[in-house]
């Protein structure tokens, strides 16, 4: 492996090590202020050094990028505010390692979407993937008790992350759909518009900041490292490495979140464990049938 692929895969680990701390430390800030307040000071810190970025790495003509304004504002509202608003809501009634786990069947989601779609084809590989890493996901719901279905005692945080990987899947399609857009300025156009559009009602209601020392901690880590700093790297990352490769990374999540989970003093169930194989092992499964095109580079839940 040569340096440049090497700092490349650092880059994608990196990114999305930046993330996983997301679960850990957003319930924090979530719980001490009102989301919108959050949302707000979140993408609104990081939009600005995401056009300085942009400007500067991919050198967008921005005319001509704005010209799809309406492609920009339908990602906005699905990968920034949705995405955003039910995973800070759902952070706050289930547990990082639950959510990571429900997050991890994305990709698959994703594949399934893209048959509807986009137009691709299903294997028998991939079926049996996706198969699998249903049983995983309705295992970690249902605390490893499928029978709750029925009797409807699910864990609404657990709801909250099945809207998330939605709001995420649908964010992917939409991203193909239309003229390509420089993911770097698109992403920095989304948190732009994002905050642009929350600017009234904040003027409004006004912005409400961290009530305690550790949520103003957790805040300045969610408004830099998971937004601008995970974003850099993924991006620097996604250039030189395969996306079929880059999207299996995004598998790191749940490793990392369980980790962090025992660093800081949590348990991780055995319910946890067994769904964390099932998922992570369907998902591989079906990426493994997928050829490398078909796994978007921007596909990373940087949320």
């Amino acid at each position: 492996m040569n340096g440049k692929r090497l700092l490349a895969c650092a880059a994608l680990v990196g990114s999305i090590l930046c993330f996983s701390g997301n679960f850990m430390l957003g319930g924090v800030a979530a719980a001490s202020m009102p989301l919108m307040s959050l949302m707000f000071i979140k993408w609104g810190t990081a939009a600005l050094p995401m056009l300085i970025l942009a400007n500067f790495i991919e050198k967008p003509d921005w005319r001509v990028v704005l010209k799809s304004w309406f492609k920009i504002l339908l990602l906005s509202a699905l990968g920034i505010a949705g995405y955003s608003f039910m995973f800070y809501e759902a952070l706050g009634s289930t547990t990082p390692i639950n959510a990571s786990l429900i997050n991890a069947f994305n990709p698959a989601l994703i594949i399934i979407a893209s048959v509807f779609f986009l137009k691709e084809k299903l294997t028998t590989k991939k079926v049996a993937g996706i198969a699998i890493a249903f049983c995983g996901v309705l295992w970690v719901l249902t605390g490893g008790n499928p029978a709750v279905i029925f009797s409807q005692k699910l864990n609404p945080g657990d709801i909250w992350m099945l809207g998330v990987i939605c709001c995420w899947t649908g964010y992917n399609i939409v991203a193909h759909k239309g003229p390509s857009l420089p993911p770097l300025t698109s992403c920095a156009l989304q948190m732009t518009f994002f905050t642009l559009a929350m600017a009234p009602y904040m003027l409004i209601h006004g912005v409400t900041l961290p009530s305690t020392t550790a949520a103003s901690w957790s805040m300045a880590y969610i408004a830099i490292f998971p937004s601008a700093v995970a974003y850099a790297l993924w991006n620097y990352g996604s250039k030189y490495i395969e996306p079929g490769v880059a999207g299996q990374s995004l598998n790191l999540v749940v490793p990392f979140t369980a980790i962090m989970t025992l660093l800081s003093g949590g348990s991780v169930s055995s319910v946890d464990l067994v769904g964390g194989v099932l998922v992570l092992g369907g998902v591989y499964l079906s990426l493994q049938a997928t050829k490398p095109k078909n796994i978007p580079a921007a596909s990373a839940d940087l949320a």
